[in-house]
């Protein structure tokens, strides 16, 4: 399947962002070196790609793809550069609000970009047992025994682990939409 086709059926849980930076790594461009355009354009789609992925995308880096697949588009040696080219410029044209929510920071539509999944803890199910305390290394997870727990935005690094530790289930991943929590430790009604 080329490029194109992988873009133009994405499903609503596939992210572009996500999808584009398989595509564009798993290329034989990567690995080539033939032409600077391919194999360089390649590198920098990666590096930019992957900053956006990651919570560490610029203002400019839509802008820099552009200027940039343009240039492989007319430049690379071979199609493969080419099609690369223009598969990205037609993922921007198609998905630039999804482009500028990774930017701007709101989040990820699909929910696949692991850096803009957030944990929450659910006050109806937490016992306030301190698993979710015990299993994080960042410290992250504020409360006290029989009190909801409350996980600190700030400090937390999207490990995971705190999710894994609760047997209660009261420890929840969540991406754009964000479950009502209390803002700080309270007593727990469940025990």
């Amino acid at each position: 399947m080329s490029m194109l086709s992988h873009i133009n059926n994405l499903k609503d849980t596939q992210c572009i962002v996500d999808t584009l930076r398989g595509l564009v790594s798993d290329n034989e461009c990567a690995r080539c070196g033939k032409c600077v355009f391919g194999y360089e354009g390649v590198t920098q789609l990666q590096l930019i790609l992957g900053d956006i992925a990651e919570k560490k995308g610029k203002s400019t880096d839509l802008t820099q793809m552009q200027e940039l697949c343009q240039m492989m588009k007319s430049q690379s040696l071979c199609e493969t550069g080419e099609e690369i080219g223009a598969a990205v410029l037609a993922a921007i044209d198609a998905y630039r609000g999804d482009f500028e929510d990774h930017i701007g920071k709101k989040g990820c539509r699909a929910g696949v970009c692991r850096k803009f999944m957030t944990y929450h803890i659910l006050a109806e199910n937490c016992t306030g047992c301190g698993d979710c305390m015990d299993a994080c290394e960042e410290d992250a997870v504020l409360g006290k025994a029989k009190f909801v727990h409350i996980i600190d935005q700030k400090e937390c690094t999207q490990c995971g682990a705190c999710l894994e530790a609760c047997e209660e289930d009261a420890v929840v991943q969540a991406g754009t939409v964000k479950p009502k929590c209390p803002k700080r430790p309270i007593p727990c009604k469940r025990r």
